[in-house]
């Protein structure tokens, strides 16, 4: 019978000890790695953002009490207010938050999210008995995306174009100013939108730094850390795409 060669334990030991700090250098590596990446991602984003001096968020009533004066501090330009939604949703928060805003001065709009089973007649209504005239100085937005089963196999685009088209004119000749569609590429796309004076894009997909000849605004990051009261708060930021001069004659 052949002998077996036994090792020492303290070989089996150091084996042992040797493959847990291979691992565990491994695990180091890939960790430095991913905090290297994270850190370039951010200064690169960063950087990108230095191009686009003016920057705003949108507010709707799960952000709670928002100070406007604060916002305005560090470094926000203007604000959307989130208004309607549908035929029948209306924020609970709106009429405190136009209210407050208008003590910073700040640049303010307001927000409809578009719905794709209401008619554009109702969500009309909707949006003028919340609303009334207190729609600030900025084009009036209406927000298009996907929610619950609706995506872009799912939605009848041509009679989603027909709705948004009627409700858009409704609008504009309502409150005689323009209307700026906020949506992504694709949905601009499906809906065979083009821009115009009186209809404007705002893209939630834009890649900063890169041409957005058809954006009035670009969605920057969708939640953007805020001191506020003492607290984080956390806002989907966009940016105005152009310099301070354009935004000037923007709001003028």
């Amino acid at each position: 019978m052949k002998r077996r060669d036994i090792q020492p334990i303290y070989a089996e030991t150091y084996q042992r000890r040797k493959r847990t700090r291979r691992v565990v250098l491994g695990i180091f590596l890939l960790v430095v790695i991913f905090l290297v990446s994270f850190l370039f991602l951010k200064w690169h984003e960063n950087e990108q953002l230095k191009k686009y001096p003016i920057r705003g968020v949108a507010i709707d009533q799960s952000n709670g009490y928002i100070d406007f004066e604060s916002l305005k501090s560090q470094g926000i330009n203007f604000v959307y207010l989130k208004a309607t939604q549908g035929a029948a949703y209306t924020d609970d928060s709106f009429d405190s938050n136009f209210q407050r805003s208008q003590g910073s001065q700040l640049p303010i709009g307001v927000y409809h999210y578009f719905s794709f089973t209401s008619s554009p007649a109702s969500q009309f209504n909707n949006f003028v008995r919340q609303v009334k005239y207190n729609t600030g100085s900025l084009p009036i937005c209406i927000q298009v995306q996907y929610y619950g089963t609706f995506d872009a196999n799912s939605i009848h685009w041509q009679n989603a174009r027909k709705s948004l088209s009627r409700l858009s004119l409704l609008l504009k000749n309502y409150y005689k100013r323009p209307v700026v569609i906020c949506a992504s590429h694709e949905v601009i796309k499906n809906l065979k939108l083009k821009a115009t004076s009186k209809t404007q894009f705002w893209v939630t997909d834009g890649k900063l730094g890169k041409p957005n000849a058809d954006a009035t605004f670009i969605q920057a990051n969708a939640k953007t850390g805020f001191k506020l009261d003492r607290q984080l708060v956390f806002l989907p930021m966009s940016v105005f795409n152009g310099n301070r001069g354009q935004w000037h004659r923007y709001v003028d």
